[in-house]
């Protein structure tokens, strides 16, 4: 007599958050993508949200979770997985492109994979005149992956609704959402740095120095012009940095509260390495320098600032008022190994964690969205 099957998606709420919250981080993160039911129960679990470190190699990911002071590998045959090839992440989403100019959105933990629009579709379908100067920019294709870029993604990972933005050499913004069959391209914007918030709207900082805001929830981007305190009020580094200080990288970000931030990576005074953040007084319109995220954190050019931890994770400096960056970041001082860190706003000092500190590997957020 065979027993009856049982649907594991039904199993009593109680008991599955028992279960879940029980899991190792990396096992919480597959089991959580079972079914909707899973899912659903997992966003209840009481699990602290952290950065990661990852890395990818020829044919596995290795993972170091700081909160459990522990390596995990997860085996991905294949080119899909390439740090060459990534662009922006969300949670355990990665947005990738291809040598080819396939843009596809993949989980790493499961390997479920979303292809995005064709940009060969977008360039071919363009009016010849236009084709030319569109195509002349990506008809080297390894250039798109070598060359610098900005991009950010933003991902609901229980209803797959998903939005992409993603300019190359401060040209050519484009943004694409789910539904969409096509991209949409905003031209004549030099992208910086650029970042989404939760209500639809993409940030862009450009290299004038302005803030442009788009609401993205329509059919394509409309930029909003009443409604954006920043469209007047330049965010110009030579008007805030000292006499001796140096700006190296500026990238704009969107706290919780949708505040509106600028990080700017820098050289101080007897060459250290810095970070600061500025914050627009909506009273005086002027910018101001802030020494504390209120209770957050934020990796350096993800555009968003998360929940900080309310302790330090295994003393690697991952706590409030922190930020992460990748070797590249920060200021390069002649003589000095460059690697990922973490930046402490209070004391301006540096932790070089020591697992998983290749220059290769960088920052991520699972289950963050």
């Amino acid at each position: 007599m065979s027993r009856p099957r049982y649907d594991w998606s039904k199993l009593c709420h109680d008991l599955l958050r028992s279960i879940l919250e029980r899991l190792n981080c990396k096992d919480y993160h597959q089991a959580r993508t079972v079914c909707s039911n899973w899912y659903t129960v997992s966003t209840t679990c009481k699990r602290p949200l952290y950065p990661w470190r990852i890395l990818f190699n020829a044919d596995s990911i290795l993972f170091f979770d700081p909160g459990e002071d522990k390596s995990h590998i997860i085996q991905h045959p294949g080119a899909e997985f390439s740090e060459r090839y990534v662009l922006a992440s969300c949670s355990n989403w990665f947005l990738m492109v291809d040598s080819g100019l396939g843009f596809y959105l993949v989980n790493v933990f499961t390997r479920e994979r979303i292809d995005l629009p064709s940009m060969e579709t977008f360039i071919l379908g363009k009016e010849r005149s236009d084709k030319q100067v569109v195509w002349k920019l990506f008809i080297e294709r390894t250039d798109m992956v070598s060359c610098q870029k900005q991009a950010c993604l933003w991902i609901n990972e229980r209803t797959g609704d998903y939005v992409v933005a993603w300019s190359v050499k401060q040209h050519y913004l484009f943004t694409c959402k789910k539904g969409d069959d096509s991209w949409s391209s905003l031209q004549g914007i030099k992208c910086v740095s650029m970042a989404f918030d939760k209500d639809y709207k993409l940030y862009v900082y450009t290299k004038d120095n302005s803030i442009k805001v788009f609401d993205i929830s329509g059919d394509s981007p409309d930029e909003i012009v009443q409604g954006n305190p920043y469209r007047n009020h330049l965010f110009d580094l030579r008007s805030v940095l000292k006499r001796g200080e140096c700006g190296w990288k500026q990238r704009i970000s969107v706290t919780n509260s949708g505040e509106v931030l600028m990080v700017v990576s820098l050289k101080g005074l007897e060459n250290k390495p810095l970070f600061y953040i500025y914050k627009m007084n909506l009273g005086s319109c002027n910018w101001e320098r802030v020494d504390s995220l209120g209770g957050e954190m934020l990796i350096f050019g993800h555009g968003v600032t998360i929940r900080a931890p309310i302790k330090d994770i295994d003393g690697s400096g991952i706590k409030n008022d922190s930020i992460c960056f990748r070797s590249n970041d920060l200021w390069p001082v002649l003589g000095t190994e460059r690697n990922c860190g973490v930046f402490d706003l209070a004391t301006s000092t540096i932790v070089m964690p020591n697992s998983l500190s290749s220059p290769e590997s960088f920052w991520f957020v699972p289950g963050y969205a």
